[in-house]
């Protein structure tokens, strides 16, 4: 959210105050069916319910734009429009200027959308102008100080008319504060992928519980600053929607934050074996290495090019560096070790291909990351009778392991992220804004992490993420809790590290933080129970 956007005196208290939204995610045809779920549950017509999603995106509106005085709202024919003359008829109840805009023909408004255009109609006396109206204002005398986007909501699908791309660059073009409802039309609500213009909005407030395509990849440009509205939907009729995906924000797996025993010692908690670093590669196995001994393990070996020990044991005293600049050391290295990382900073040479060789030998745990990624994916199939294996890719190695376009994988992270664990047999972290993750177990859900920032847009972070995705898994803990565990610890530890470097934040940041985030007092902020946003 930029800070012109909103009132100087509301933007950073709403920073400070944002509960981060987590629970279980419905696409938008189960969305409809938890909707009439939760309409059921509290009594409630179809169209109190939407009175209650417009009163909720209207006290949003006020809170966020308390000055705002001429506001325009955007509405489509379905019920993404009727939200939209829901609030239309609250501002104008409040004594606020409003001008309404109608894409489409009046004529295909139906069903509950149809009683609130009537109520909307029937308390302002007025007629909505058209879109093509909207798209005709010249910018710069445009008169809203906001706008609201009420096009098409959750029911975006390919078929896309002239108009509406039209419409939408126009509120683009229009560069002022945009409050999109349920979700910034154009959006596919359950792939994050857009076959058309797309609305940038500056806050979206979704209703009763968030939406997959909402949370990852590019749509989070879209979407700008994400609020849930619950409308008081309880958690037993959220139980019953058959989710696709659970948003992760601040609670740990349980497992990853149990005390330790007083009497443990470093034999409980599994040796991690590091193996990558290259020549001029070396910082991203130190870096991992690192974030193994700050994940708890009891012992961490670093596997490397020679060139590379004495500053590994310079930066990590207490870990074992080994010179495997002749890679036929390794077997007798990974002997002794219980996880094996392979992968950062390993590069696609001789040398590399014979270390990845002697690790997909092993029947350890593996954690396939960066240049291992690229290798398999050149030579196909994983070694069947191992299925403890991560494997960590960004969208460009993900687009290597599947065979297509990073655009491909893009529009449609979930999806692929699902196609790719199965693919390989392992659980599959897909990286990027709003991580995802698939842990590859018949009938669990991937999970998405919400937490989290652009500053960790930044060399070295995925070499953290492998280290403490192998220092969690040497401790026995299971894959999905590794998984989701390490993915949103290192997201959090990210946020925190934020707050102190801002920009110019750095991976190095990151390892002094991750111990504390991972200690059972210190469990990383609130629980999830309160979805009230």
């Amino acid at each position: 959210m930029s800070p012109e956007s909103l009132d100087p005196d509301l933007a950073e208290p709403l920073r400070n105050t944002l509960v981060p939204i987590c629970g279980p995610c419905f696409g938008a045809d189960e969305m409809r069916r938890v909707d009439a779920l939760v309409a059921a549950d509290q009594c409630l017509t179809d169209f109190q319910l939407m009175q209650l999603a417009g009163t909720a995106a209207f006290r949003r509106l006020r809170q966020l734009w308390p000055s705002a005085k001429r506001i325009g709202v955007l509405c489509g024919t379905g019920n993404n429009g009727g939200d939209g003359w829901v609030i239309a008829k609250l501002i104008h109840e409040a004594g606020l200027d409003c001008q309404t805009f109608l894409l489409g023909c009046q004529d295909r408004i139906e069903g509950t959308a149809r009683e609130a255009f009537n109520a909307w109609r029937c308390t302002t006396g007025h007629e909505p102008s058209s879109a093509a109206d909207f798209c005709a204002t010249d910018r710069g005398a445009l008169p809203y100080e906001v706008l609201v986007d009420a096009l098409v909501g959750i029911g975006m699908n390919d078929e896309v008319r002239e108009s509406f791309n039209e419409l939408v660059a126009s509120i683009n073009c229009a560069k002022r504060p945009v409050l999109s409802l349920d979700a910034p039309s154009g959006l596919n609500t359950d792939t994050g992928g857009v076959a058309s213009e797309v609305v940038k909005a500056t806050v979206t407030v979704t209703f009763i519980a968030p939406k997959p395509g909402l949370l990852t990849g590019s749509a989070r440009d879209a979407v700008g600053e994400l609020l849930l509205e619950r409308l008081e939907a309880s958690a037993h009729i959220l139980e019953q929607g058959r989710s696709t995906a659970v948003c992760l924000a601040r609670e740990l797996p349980a497992s990853l934050t149990k005390p330790r025993a007083v009497a443990a010692h470093k034999g409980h908690f599994g040796h991690v074996l590091v193996v990558g670093g290259n020549t001029e590669m070396g910082g991203a196995a130190i870096l991992a290495a690192g974030a193994a001994l700050r994940s708890g393990a009891g012992l961490v070996t670093l596997a490397t090019r020679a060139e590379h020990v004495s500053a590994a044991l310079a930066r990590h005293p207490e870990a074992m560096v080994i010179d495997i600049s002749v890679p036929d050391r390794l077997p007798q290295i990974i002997e002794r070790a219980s996880v094996v990382v392979v992968g950062p900073g390993l590069g696609q040479d001789d040398w590399a291909q014979a270390c990845l060789d002697y690790v997909l030998k092993s029947s350890l745990p593996l954690v396939i990351d960066a240049d291992a990624i690229n290798l398999i994916a050149q030579q196909g199939p994983l070694p069947a009778g191992n299925s403890l294996r991560i494997l960590t890719p960004h969208p460009g190695e993900a687009a290597r392991l599947a065979g297509c376009s990073v655009a491909t994988i893009e529009s449609d992270r979930l999806g692929w992220c699902a196609s790719l664990a199965k693919q390989w047999s392992s659980a599959v972290i897909l990286k990027g804004a709003g991580t995802i993750v698939d842990s590859g177990e018949e009938g669990r859900v991937p999970r998405i992490c919400n937490a989290g920032n652009p500053g960790m847009a930044t060399g070295g972070m995925g070499d953290v993420l492998a280290g403490l995705l192998g220092g969690l898994l040497a401790q026995g803990h299971t894959i999905s809790d590794v998984a989701e565990g390490a993915v949103l610890a290192h997201a959090m530890t990210g946020d925190i590290a934020w707050r102190e470097h801002g920009i110019g934040l750095t991976a190095s940041d990151l390892l002094n933080g991750l111990g504390s985030v991972l200690t059972p007092e210190n469990k990383g902020g609130e629980e999830c129970a309160s979805l009230s946003r």
